[in-house]
């Protein structure tokens, strides 16, 4: 896999962004059914309409450099910013066209006197299989960071790690009460800028947002893993100690009501299961879990196929103590080919 750099202005970075992965960005939005079936034809409909600029004008309001930015790969890979703007809304559009998804990721963390490391399966559709693109950005004025991405997506809807010494990844979670607010994958977006946990943690936790999420963050300088579940009006902030797991619904935020897909619910408690049996306390401990298939229907290491339908495209593994970051393949069955990496960076800052 390879690293692209990008630098310049939001719009620039953009830009250069649409016109590098131009290709990858064309075919999966032309291949994203939920898109072109449900959200457009939903965003058609006058409710939509309205609601559309509504979001827009709270976009512009509340993060107009990351609309500047998504304007640029629209630019850039010659797309209707419309659809840009619906599928990184996607987690909230998915609430308003009255659907729900069976989409989610796991994610696997391990803090102890020995080992502080995270590992996280990307789980997607199957349009992204070998479509992801691993980019680090530098915004003057701004912490340069590095982001596992989807073509299309502002960085952040996945994972990544900034010059601060700052990491994180992010589960998606689908409370049934969502709100007019600003979109998750924006929020997400702006951990980048995040210069210390406490700041992560604040700017994930933002009032005002729309619907949830779920991030686990990692602070390399205080050795620190953190999980953050938040509702549209509430959150909750857990430090990891020993081994914890997290697929796509809340754990620790009470009294949510929310869509729990059976993958999530089988993911979550396979994991568990793992967890009490006793893994090894370190990094291939973590790999073991997110590689489980011992589920058939429900994996947690996800192949695309019926009745999940979800695949896993990449794991990534942030190690705290080495530093590094580690991409591993996603998408296929045998065991022995999954631990050969397709990447390792240094997130020293």
């Amino acid at each position: 896999m390879k690293l692209f750099s990008f630098q310049g202005s939001h719009f620039e970075v953009g830009l250069a962004i649409g016109k590098t992965f131009r290709p990858q960005i064309r075919k999966t939005l032309a291949d994203n059914v939920e898109l072109q079936d449900t959200f457009l034809s939903f965003h058609r409909t006058p409710e939509g309409k309205q609601r559309y600029q509504e979001l827009i004008q709270l976009h512009n309001s509340r993060f107009p450099q990351y609309l500047s930015e998504l304007k640029g790969i629209s630019e850039g890979a010659q797309v209707p910013f419309e659809e840009l703007f619906l599928v990184n809304l996607r987690g909230e559009y998915r609430h308003y066209a009255k659907v729900t998804s069976n989409s989610g990721c796991s994610t696997c963390s391990l803090q102890n006197t020995d080992s502080a490391v995270f590992g996280h399966n990307e789980d997607g559709s199957p349009i992204y299989k070998d479509q992801m693109n691993l980019v680090r950005v530098e915004i003057v004025g701004k912490p340069a960071f590095t982001a596992l991405c989807y073509p299309g997506f502002l960085p952040g809807n996945s994972c990544g790690f900034n010059e601060e010494g700052i990491c994180f990844s992010v589960n998606s979670l689908q409370p049934n009460r969502l709100v007019t607010g600003v979109g998750r994958h924006f929020i997400a977006r702006s951990l980048f800028e995040a210069k210390n946990l406490n700041e992560a943690i604040q700017r994930a936790t933002i009032q005002g947002r729309a619907s949830g999420f779920n991030y686990t963050f990692g602070c390399m300088r205080q050795r620190r893993i953190i999980n953050v579940e938040v509702s549209p009006t509430r959150h909750h902030v857990f430090e990891i100690k020993g081994c914890f797991f997290h697929a796509n619904h809340y754990i620790k935020l009470s009294g949510v009501d929310e869509v729990i897909s059976p993958s999530s619910q089988a993911r979550q408690c396979r994991g568990e299961v793992l967890l009490a049996k006793g893994v090894a306390q370190d990094k291939m401990g973590i790999l073991d879990v997110l590689r489980d298939q011992k589920v058939r229907d429900y994996p947690i290491f996800r192949d695309g196929k019926p009745p999940d339908g979800g695949m896993t495209l990449i794991t990534a593994l942030f190690n705290l103590d080495s530093k590094r970051f580690t991409l591993y393949p996603g998408g296929v069955g045998k065991m022995n080919h999954s631990f050969n990496p397709l990447i390792e960076l240094s997130m020293r800052d």
